[in-house]
Protein backbone atom coordinates (compact mmCIF):
# COMPACT_ATOMS: atom_id res chain seq x y z
CA UNK A 1 0.00 0.00 0.00
CA UNK A 2 1.51 3.31 -1.05
CA UNK A 3 1.52 6.09 1.54
CA UNK A 4 -0.63 9.13 0.86
CA UNK A 5 0.99 12.17 -0.71
CA UNK A 6 1.72 15.00 1.70
CA UNK A 7 1.56 14.93 5.48
CA UNK A 8 -0.35 12.05 7.04
CA UNK A 9 -3.63 12.85 8.76
CA UNK A 10 -4.63 10.58 11.65
CA UNK A 11 -7.85 8.66 11.06
CA UNK A 12 -10.49 9.97 13.49
CA UNK A 13 -11.81 7.76 16.26
CA UNK A 14 -15.02 5.95 15.37
CA UNK A 15 -14.22 5.70 11.65
CA UNK A 16 -15.80 2.72 9.85
CA UNK A 17 -13.95 1.18 6.89
CA UNK A 18 -14.39 -1.76 4.56
CA UNK A 19 -11.81 -4.52 4.37
CA UNK A 20 -9.05 -3.36 2.05
CA UNK A 21 -9.32 0.30 3.09
CA UNK A 22 -6.56 1.97 5.10
CA UNK A 23 -6.43 3.95 8.33
CA UNK A 24 -3.61 6.23 9.46
CA UNK A 25 -2.97 5.37 13.11
CA UNK A 26 -0.20 5.57 15.73
CA UNK A 27 2.73 3.33 14.74
CA UNK A 28 3.07 2.47 18.43
CA UNK A 29 -0.19 2.10 20.38
CA UNK A 30 1.61 3.26 23.53
CA UNK A 31 2.85 6.49 21.90
CA UNK A 32 -0.33 7.91 20.39
CA UNK A 33 1.29 11.25 19.57
CA UNK A 34 4.36 9.62 17.97
CA UNK A 35 4.94 8.53 14.36
CA UNK A 36 2.00 7.33 12.27
CA UNK A 37 1.58 4.26 10.07
CA UNK A 38 -0.93 3.11 7.49
CA UNK A 39 -2.96 0.02 8.53
CA UNK A 40 -4.83 -1.89 5.85
CA UNK A 41 -6.96 -4.75 7.14
CA UNK A 42 -7.78 -7.08 4.27
CA UNK A 43 -10.04 -9.47 6.12
CA UNK A 44 -10.88 -11.82 8.96
CA UNK A 45 -11.64 -15.52 8.57
CA UNK A 46 -12.48 -18.40 10.90
CA UNK A 47 -9.30 -20.42 11.28
CA UNK A 48 -8.14 -23.82 12.32
CA UNK A 49 -5.03 -25.65 13.39
CA UNK A 50 -4.30 -23.29 16.29
CA UNK A 51 -3.12 -25.20 19.38
CA UNK A 52 -5.54 -25.53 22.30
CA UNK A 53 -2.84 -23.95 24.49
CA UNK A 54 -3.60 -20.70 22.62
CA UNK A 55 -7.35 -21.00 21.99
CA UNK A 56 -8.22 -22.37 25.45
CA UNK A 57 -11.60 -23.57 24.14
CA UNK A 58 -12.32 -20.52 22.00
CA UNK A 59 -12.56 -20.27 18.23
CA UNK A 60 -9.56 -18.88 16.32
CA UNK A 61 -10.01 -16.25 13.63
CA UNK A 62 -7.25 -15.06 11.32
CA UNK A 63 -6.84 -11.30 10.94
CA UNK A 64 -4.93 -10.18 7.84
CA UNK A 65 -3.24 -6.78 7.97
CA UNK A 66 -0.62 -4.82 6.04
CA UNK A 67 1.32 -2.13 7.89
CA UNK A 68 3.09 0.67 5.99
CA UNK A 69 5.52 3.09 7.65
CA UNK A 70 4.87 6.80 7.16
CA UNK A 71 7.93 8.23 8.91
CA UNK A 72 10.33 10.14 6.66
CA UNK A 73 13.30 8.96 8.73
CA UNK A 74 14.15 5.37 9.66
CA UNK A 75 12.38 4.56 12.91
CA UNK A 76 11.22 1.54 14.88
CA UNK A 77 8.89 -0.53 12.70
CA UNK A 78 5.17 0.05 13.34
CA UNK A 79 3.53 -2.70 15.37
CA UNK A 80 0.10 -4.30 15.32
CA UNK A 81 -0.68 -3.70 18.99
CA UNK A 82 -4.31 -2.56 19.26
CA UNK A 83 -5.48 -4.41 16.11
CA UNK A 84 -7.91 -7.20 17.03
CA UNK A 85 -10.96 -9.12 15.94
CA UNK A 86 -14.33 -8.03 17.30
CA UNK A 87 -17.83 -9.53 17.31
CA UNK A 88 -19.59 -6.16 17.29
CA UNK A 89 -17.11 -3.45 16.26
CA UNK A 90 -16.59 -2.37 19.88
CA UNK A 91 -15.39 -5.26 22.04
CA UNK A 92 -11.85 -6.56 21.52
CA UNK A 93 -10.80 -10.19 21.65
CA UNK A 94 -7.57 -11.78 22.79
CA UNK A 95 -5.24 -11.43 19.81
CA UNK A 96 -1.79 -12.96 19.42
CA UNK A 97 0.81 -13.48 16.72
CA UNK A 98 0.13 -16.61 14.72
CA UNK A 99 2.11 -19.64 15.85
CA UNK A 100 4.55 -21.12 13.35
CA UNK A 101 3.30 -23.85 11.07
CA UNK A 102 -0.02 -22.32 10.00
CA UNK A 103 0.19 -21.99 6.21
CA UNK A 104 -3.09 -20.04 6.04
CA UNK A 105 -1.94 -17.55 8.73
CA UNK A 106 1.71 -16.56 8.62
CA UNK A 107 2.96 -14.15 11.24
CA UNK A 108 5.66 -11.90 9.78
CA UNK A 109 8.34 -10.37 11.95
CA UNK A 110 8.75 -6.78 10.77
CA UNK A 111 12.22 -5.38 10.16
CA UNK A 112 13.73 -3.59 13.14
CA UNK A 113 13.50 -0.20 11.42
CA UNK A 114 11.35 1.09 8.58
CA UNK A 115 10.97 4.31 6.62
CA UNK A 116 8.16 5.88 4.59
CA UNK A 117 6.62 3.46 2.09
CA UNK A 118 8.14 0.27 3.50
CA UNK A 119 5.53 -2.28 4.56
CA UNK A 120 4.95 -5.79 5.80
CA UNK A 121 1.90 -8.04 5.78
CA UNK A 122 1.11 -10.32 8.67
CA UNK A 123 -1.60 -12.49 10.15
CA UNK A 124 -2.81 -12.32 13.75
CA UNK A 125 -4.95 -14.83 15.61
CA UNK A 126 -7.99 -13.47 17.45
CA UNK A 127 -9.72 -15.86 19.83
CA UNK A 128 -13.52 -15.65 20.02
CA UNK A 129 -15.54 -17.05 22.89
CA UNK A 130 -17.21 -20.31 21.94
CA UNK A 131 -20.32 -19.63 19.85
CA UNK A 132 -19.27 -16.06 18.98
CA UNK A 133 -18.57 -14.97 15.40
CA UNK A 134 -15.99 -12.29 14.63
CA UNK A 135 -17.00 -10.17 11.66
CA UNK A 136 -15.10 -6.96 12.40
CA UNK A 137 -11.52 -5.92 13.05
CA UNK A 138 -10.90 -2.91 15.28
CA UNK A 139 -8.06 -0.66 16.35
CA UNK A 140 -8.86 0.17 19.96
CA UNK A 141 -5.76 1.56 21.70
CA UNK A 142 -6.27 4.08 24.50
CA UNK A 143 -3.01 5.62 25.57
CA UNK A 144 -3.93 9.19 26.41
CA UNK A 145 -6.50 11.41 28.07
CA UNK A 146 -6.85 13.29 24.75
CA UNK A 147 -10.34 12.29 23.49
CA UNK A 148 -9.23 12.72 19.85
CA UNK A 149 -6.78 9.84 20.42
CA UNK A 150 -9.09 7.63 22.52
CA UNK A 151 -9.60 4.74 20.13
CA UNK A 152 -10.82 2.57 23.01
CA UNK A 153 -14.04 4.60 23.30
CA UNK A 154 -14.36 5.00 19.53
CA UNK A 155 -12.41 2.27 17.73
CA UNK A 156 -11.61 2.35 14.04
CA UNK A 157 -13.64 -0.53 12.57
CA UNK A 158 -13.04 -2.61 9.45
CA UNK A 159 -15.79 -4.90 8.16
CA UNK A 160 -17.27 -6.29 4.97
CA UNK A 161 -19.54 -3.25 4.86
CA UNK A 162 -22.22 -4.41 7.29
CA UNK A 163 -22.99 -1.85 9.97
CA UNK A 164 -20.81 -1.97 13.06
CA UNK A 165 -21.73 -0.70 16.49
CA UNK A 166 -18.70 1.57 16.83
CA UNK A 167 -20.57 4.78 17.57
CA UNK A 168 -19.89 5.63 21.21
CA UNK A 169 -23.01 5.73 23.35
CA UNK A 170 -23.35 8.22 26.11
CA UNK A 171 -20.16 10.12 25.31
Amino acid sequence: MAPPAGPAQRTPTGTELKFGESATLPADAFRASGPLALYTVTGIAKGGGVPESITKGGTPYFVYVTVTALSQRPTTAPDTEGVTGSPDGRAPTLTVDAPTGLPQCVSTTPPERMTRGQSYSTCLVSIADSGTDLKHVIYWADTTADKSLDYKSGPVVWSDGTAASATPSGG
